[in-house]
This record gives structure tokens, sequence and C-alpha cells, in this order.
């Protein structure tokens, strides 16, 4: 089955951080290093700079917002991270994500009642949210940014060593000094601009998914349709992941549910009905999400590529010819498979 082809099942969308569902990733060695090498010049011949839009909207919390305030902009501009701004120093101070905040509701679930846990959260500012994030769940908040004229090659590095998918470009004010946060990376944004000016397209059609040795496969985490959000929002936290397969009795993929669809429940007003059964939660989904799309680890580099480009997909589910689930690909391992070790 072709990507273009791909099933596109029930209405579903896998969507926001860019890990897979749990697994082991491949280490096999891949024979086909003429495609990596050619990416990787393609890479380290081209700047951030080269991808700054001309003209662009860019949103900047500043840190001493309230985290539900900071939520709700997020949700209300269908982002899924952004920049922070410490306006006391005048610097930048990371990246509010999704994640962050999907991590944070399984921290109060756990650990509080929801009024308590609204009460703490209409009080805490992005500032002290810092450094809660960083006490219960060792985590660090996303810090990493990158200098507009740095190369793709660097910044792609830089990127695919953290958990996240996007950095700021933070430059410098010349007459100032002062730092000034201009625009933002995204691994998506990388392939894209690939997938438009890539030459080597024929290397990409030549090779399979498995020849190039992109995904994470075996020992997927899944679920079923009566298996609560909340426990799904558990996998998530205690697996890193942000995407999990819905499989039916016979263990067949006929969903998915991602971190994306968390943050749709809370913007319906959802909040307080996390126990409900996934199979509520997907019927609540608006009439305009783009689906579940499956692949073949025989399907190539260039047609899973293009599926991403055109659905703006993070992550595609593999499976085989009975639909029965076997691996994830996401952006991360597709950018991954581009860069020289």
């Amino acid at each position: 089955m072709e990507i273009e082809r791909a099933s596109l099942i029930e209405g579903s969308v896998a969507q926001s951080n860019d890990d897979s569902s749990g697994s082991q990733r491949l280490r096999r060695k891949s024979p086909y290093s003429e495609l990596t090498k050619s990416a990787t010049s393609f890479l380290k011949e081209h700047t951030a700079y080269d991808m700054i839009p001309v003209s662009s909207r860019l949103i900047v919390l500043d840190t001493k917002l309230l985290v539900t305030k900071a939520l709700s902009v997020l949700l209300q501009n269908g982002i899924d991270s952004t920049p922070m701004w410490d306006s006391e120093t005048s610097a930048y101070a990371g990246m509010l994500t999704t994640t962050d905040l999907v991590n944070l509701i399984q921290y109060y679930y756990a650990n509080f009642s929801l009024a308590d846990a609204l009460d703490n959260l209409n009080e805490i500012q992005l500032d002290n949210y810092q450094g809660l994030l960083k006490r219960y769940k060792s985590r660090d908040t996303n810090t990493l940014c990158a200098n507009p004229l740095e190369t793709l090659y660097d910044i792609s590095k830089r990127i695919l060593y953290t958990d996240y998918s996007a950095l700021a470009l933070v430059d410098e004010d010349k007459d100032t000094g002062a730092q000034v946060v201009v625009s933002m990376l995204s691994i998506y944004q990388i392939l894209n601009f690939m997938a438009m000016n890539f030459s080597e397209k024929k290397q990409m059609k030549r090779y399979s998914l498995y020849d190039l040795n992109i995904g994470t496969y075996g020992n997927l985490v899944t679920a079923t349709l009566s298996t609560s959000v909340i426990d799904i929002v558990n996998l998530f936290v205690e697996n890193n992941i942000s995407v999990v397969p819905i499989l039916n009795e016979e263990g067949a993929v006929i969903n998915a549910f991602a971190e994306s669809d968390i943050m749709h429940l809370i913007r319906e007003g959802y909040l307080a009905e996390l126990d409900m059964p996934v199979s509520q939660a997907i019927a609540n989904r608006p009439d305009d999400y783009p689906g579940v799309h499956t692949c073949k680890s025989t399907d190539t580099l260039f047609s899973v590529l293009g599926i991403l480009r055109k659905t703006r997909l993070r992550r595609l589910i593999v499976v085989d010819d009975n639909t029965f689930p076997q691996g994830v690909i996401t952006l991360s391992d597709v950018l991954r498979a581009f860069i020289a070790e």
C-alpha cells in the first residue's frame, strides 16, 4: 500500500510533540550512506535565515503570565509550542509546549482534586511553572535556541538531541546587545524546506523506510476504545510519547489518540471529565480532523515525506497487510535519516 493511498481511519489524528509510541528504535546500520551524505551537505549549505518568512506572526509569552492564561493562548491559536520571554532580564526563557501541559495535567490528576488543581494553576506563573515541571518530572524546560545564521545541519542535530520538535531563533540587537526572538524553527519546517529544495529526490524514491532504517518498531504502547482518556495521559507521560494507537479486539489499528486530542478536550471544556472512554473523546472530535494515516515499512522515503507535508501530520502508524501495528514513523525519524553521524 503506497502512502498516498494510506487508510484514513475513522476521522482520527495523531499530532503533537515528535516522539513515537514507546517502542524500541531500529538500530540496524543503514548501508545507504549516499543519501545521508547528500542531505547532510545540503543542510550544511543552508542556514535558518533562509527559512525565516518575510511576514509572519510570532506569539511570545511573558514568564509573569499565569499558566492558565498561557494555556488559553495555545488553545485559542491552535499551536503546540511558543517561546517565553523574561521581561525582567530581557532574555529568552525557553519554550512552552503542549507536552509540558499534558505532564502538568497528569501530575494534578494524580495528586489533587480538580478544584485544587485549578486553584493552584490559577496562581502559578510561567516562571514558577518551570521549577514545578523540573521538580516533579525531572524535566528541564526547553531553553534550546539557535542563531538565525547557524546551519540547518547544526540546528537539526540540536533538535534531535532533545525530545522537542522546535526551537526558537534568537538574534542579538546590534545597537543594544539585547536578545531578540525573531522566529521559531520546527522539524516540520526543515523537512518541508528539504522537500522543496533538495535535488536528490531520485534517491528518496529508491529506498524504503526499511532500507533506510527509519522508524520505531516492536513493543508499541497501545490502547482500546474503552481505555479512559486519563489512562492514556498516564501512558503519554510514563513512556515519553505523544500518540497511542487504538486497537480493536483482534489487535488491528482502528484509530489513534494523541496529545492534540487532549488539547481539544480542554478547549471544549472537558478538563474535569478525562475519565471518559476514548470512544467518547473521539466522538467529540471536530469535523475537520485530518485522520490517522497508515503506511508500510516498504513505502519509500519520498512517499512518506510527501504525505507528511500534505497533511501536516507529525507521525504515521506503520501497519502490515492486515492493519496490525508494526511501528511508528515520526518527523524526527525522517530528519534523523538525513543526518550523518
